[in-house]
């Protein structure tokens, strides 16, 4: 199965699940936050997963968009046609000097993921502390009793589950088409081996630049739309720790060595801690479950949900004989 056909199939399923969402709000609101995570995890794993970059910073990018569509409404009066793609600047700038700063000094694995977290948690304190952002408690946007399509404000959700699984499908276009690409074949060379493939004449510096700076404008594109929906911002939402992390889990979970993968665990686990909150009275019930689940999948499946559907699926297909082992010996390896 090619990588575009997966993606149309996606795709697909993508909006006959909009088109069932469509009967009830609290549906519809469940489809929402799962694009909306889902399109998160793809773009963090177009990082760590396929490139090898791990980063535990990633909210911040979703941060910089949310606060630039909130300051920008609720300060200057903006439209999202002006908030949006501000928001998507700031944050392709901000990864561009991260970047640069990281990889001059061959800050990689663990390293590079610490310096990330170090940057986002001086975003946070700083935001946090900042009167004109509204410090801790957080900033409004502005709202109106009537529909806006120009200030992206809908009594309806239906409208939002439109832009965000638009996004959601636009954002595995991108990184199946890249990944197809002479940029995708580098990436997964400096993720295997960073040294060979420079040997070999990539430049890994401007590869994974390129590769953070892709990310950043994905997850600050995604803070702005969730700053539209949810018509409110504050550090905790969007500069905690928890969301880098949640991006982290969805795509382990999901199986982060396929560009689909990402989106399946946020599939499976979005509508499941939206349940356990609801009818667990434990605050931060969810985390626990999925720290439970890290550890079953790590040692069950740590190749993660995704790979082990796909090595049963190469299985499958594998004839029976000799060719048929030496097929299902490369799926098992390849996953």
């Amino acid at each position: 199965m090619s990588g575009f056909r997966t993606v149309a199939i996606v795709g697909a399923l993508v909006i006959a699940a909009f088109l069932l969402a469509l009967s009830d709000r609290y549906y519809m609101d469940v489809f929402i936050l799962t694009c909306f995570y889902g399109a998160l995890a793809v773009s963090w794993n177009m990082m760590a997963g396929l490139t090898g970059l791990m980063s535990l910073g990633h909210a911040l990018f979703v941060g910089i968009g949310a606060y630039s569509v909130a300051w920008g409404a609720s300060v200057q009066g903006w439209p999202p046609l002006v908030t949006w793609p501000m928001g998507v600047v700031i944050a392709v700038a901000a990864a561009a000097v991260m970047g640069m700063l990281c990889f001059r000094y061959g800050l990689r694995g663990y390293f590079f993921a610490i310096a990330t977290l170090a940057f986002n948690e001086v975003a946070f304190f700083s935001v946090s502390a900042s009167v004109a952002l509204g410090r801790s408690d957080g900033l409004i946007l502005p709202t109106s009793s009537e529909d806006s399509v120009m200030m992206l404000q809908f009594f309806d959700k239906w409208p939002y589950g439109l832009i965000i699984g638009t996004v959601l499908i636009a954002t595995l276009a991108i990184g199946q088409y890249l990944l197809t690409s002479r940029t995708g074949y580098y990436w997964r060379a400096l993720r295997d081996n960073e040294e060979a493939a420079e040997a070999l004449g990539v430049n890994a510096r401007a590869y994974k630049l390129r590769c953070f700076m892709l990310s950043a404008g994905i997850s600050a594109l995604c803070g702005a739309f969730y700053a539209n929906y949810v018509a409110f911002v504050d550090p905790r939402s969007a500069l905690g720790i928890d969301l880098s992390i949640q991006m982290l889990v969805y795509s382990v979970i999901g199986g982060m060595a396929l560009l689909w993968g990402p989106l399946l665990g946020a599939v499976l686990l979005v509508p499941f801690s939206v349940l356990l909150r609801n009818i667990s009275a434990i605050q931060g019930s969810e985390i626990i479950a999925y720290a439970v689940l890290l550890v079953v999948l790590a040692l069950v499946l740590p190749q993660g949900i995704a790979g082990w559907l796909v090595a049963r699926w190469r299985r499958g297909k594998a004839a029976p004989g000799p060719e048929g082992f030496a097929t299902v010996a490369a799926a098992e390896k390849s996953t």
